[in-house]
């Protein structure tokens, strides 16, 4: 089964600690496969049918936090998964817009996205202020990471860094053509924000 979804450039797939087995969602199901291509295996289907855009794996592996929406993007819905498949906790739901960037802490404690707090959409899933959120497990509640982002800008692919103090995140202009740059930024540090690097996307810690 291959990588599949509402839109290619929104869809991600998600590797275990270890990298020995990653985790991708076609559709409605999410499958585990191992590093060599063997052991397919479907562990989850989203019981209304909703597509599932964005998966990411804990580093303990025992939770797997899962975006799901329609055909459009919209209606979105962000919850953890154990390995078996069961619903153990739900992030966000009923609210409209765009929403992604999933990623756990390196505890676990903690899940980062982004949503567009405008809840505008269009056929284009043109995004006009996404912003990052963070989700406290030991809370059940969502609150907003102040990034100082520019007016008229989104900031996306948002990722923990390795000791949770800083984040990396990918920031452009909300007319959805200009050129994107990956920025860092220390949570709680005023004018900590700054340019890592011009013209590309989707960051990552490694």
């Amino acid at each position: 089964m291959p990588i599949a979804g509402f839109n290619s450039d929104y869809i991600g797939y998600s590797w275990n600690a270890s990298g020995s087995e990653f985790i991708y969602p076609s559709f409605d199901k999410l499958y585990r496969i191992n590093s060599n291509g063997s052991g397919l295996t479907k562990i989850f289907q989203t019981p209304n049918g909703k597509f599932i855009s964005e998966c990411d794996w804990s580093a303990d592996g025992t939770k797997i936090a899962l975006k799901v929406n329609d055909a459009n993007g919209y209606n979105v819905e962000v919850y953890v998964i154990d390995t078996s498949g069961t619903i153990t906790a739900s992030i966000l739901s009923g609210q409209p817009g765009a929403v992604g960037g999933l990623n756990f802490s390196v505890t676990g404690l903690k899940l980062i996205y982004t949503r567009d707090i405008t809840g505008f959409e269009n056929s284009t899933y043109r995004q006009l202020d996404t912003r990052i959120f963070e989700y406290s497990f030991v809370t059940s509640s969502s609150y907003q990471i102040v990034t100082e982002k520019i007016s008229g800008t989104n900031d996306l692919d948002v990722r923990y860094a390795p000791n949770e103090s800083e984040l990396i995140f990918t920031n452009t202009s909300n007319d959805g053509i200009s050129a994107k740059n990956i920025l860092k930024t220390s949570i709680g540090v005023a004018n900590s924000r700054v340019v890592l690097f011009s013209g590309t996307s989707m960051p990552d810690w490694e």
